[in-house]
This record gives C-alpha cells, structure tokens and sequence, in this order.
C-alpha cells in the first residue's frame, strides 16, 4: 500500500512536471493560436472591415500561461520540501491569478468600420474607444529611410480634440489602405505626408 502510494505520488509529480514544461515551450507559440480563435469567436463580424491584433495581446496572453507553468513549479517544490495539507488549495488559489492575464490579453485589438476606428487597449478590459472618420481633421503618412529606401511607416490620424492615432503600416492597413483612403475622402480629411523633411 505504501508502494503504491508513493508511485502515485511519483507518477502525479512527473505529470505535473511535464504539464509545466510542455506549459512553457506552448507559450512561445500558441498564445496565436488561442488569441486568434477566441477574439474571432467573441468579437470579429463583417461590418468590421480591418481588424487586427497588436503583441501587446499575444504577451499578456503568454504571461498567463507561464503563471500557470510557474505556479505548478512551486507547488512540486513546496510539496517536496514541506508537508503542507493545504497546498492544493493554495497552489488553485494562486493558479487563478492568470485568468486577469487572459482576460486582458484576448480584449485587446483594435478595428476599423465604416463609422471609424475603434481600440480596446491592453490596460482595460472590454472598454473601446472610438473615433469617427467625421472627427478626423488631418492625415498624414509618416516615410523613414530604410537601408538606402524610402518607406512608408505609419500613418497618423489627428482628430479634432487633438488626439494622434498611429496606425503602423503592417500588411493588413496596406490591404486595407483604400478603404481607409476612401474613409478620408468622404469626410475631406486631408493627406499630407512627411517627404519633404526627409529630403531637406
């Protein structure tokens, strides 16, 4: 009986080493995975036109997953320097302290619609700011030099109170770049751009 007892324990200990480990190397990579199906599950529909994931997500998404990887690490070195009673209800209780990196990370994404551009940023859980193309009063595409060329890096987006929205030039806005030049258009926002400086 004693035995058996002791491989149970054995057995359970190598599980959650391995589940640990496995936990760890997953975290590097499946947090694209997981954030791509949830946020096209809870939150893309076909009135939003562009819609994209910054690795501010993928990052918080990762951080829940190596607490978790973490959280069983000190639980099989605790378990094997003390005899606590209540060290699986303790190692439970702080294992849910991922669900906030989770949480955080799938609500973070950004989109644009035809009524605007809409942000749920990382430091805030399901709260959109938005900002209509009708409040946009000035565009302007931001060019740099990259080994020897000229680029296009981001275009920003002043609005009428002042507020400066960067969207970086990634191949989803320049999919998308004359739907959002059409967006403009309606509203007579003005594109100015930034080559001129470049070549004073």
């Amino acid at each position: 009986m004693m035995a058996r007892l002791s491989f149970n324990t054995e057995n359970s200990s190598n599980i959650i080493l391995v589940t640990a480990i496995i936990l760890i190397i997953s975290s590097l990579f499946m947090p694209l995975v997981f954030v791509y199906i949830i946020q096209d599950y809870l939150y893309l529909s076909a009135d939003k036109w562009f819609y994209d994931t910054p690795s501010s997500a993928y990052v918080i998404f990762m951080v829940g997953m190596l607490w978790i990887a973490v959280t069983l690490f000190l639980y099989l070195f605790f378990t094997w320097k003390f005899e606590w009673k209540g060290i699986k209800w303790i190692t439970l209780l702080i294992m849910l302290g991922c669900v906030p990196f989770f949480m955080f990370g799938v609500s973070n994404y950004y989109y644009l619609d035809d009524q605007g551009m809409h942000f749920n940023d990382y430091k805030t859980f399901n709260t959109v700011n938005s900002y209509y193309w009708e409040d946009v009063k000035e565009a302007k595409e931001i060019f740099v030099k990259s080994n020897g060329v000229t680029v296009v890096d981001h275009l920003n987006l002043v609005t009428k109170a002042g507020d400066v929205i960067e969207l970086p030039y990634n191949s989803k806005v320049q999919n998308n770049r004359f739907k959002i030049m059409e967006k403009l258009q309606e509203n007579n926002v003005p594109l100015t751009n930034n080559m001129g400086d470049l070549y004073e």
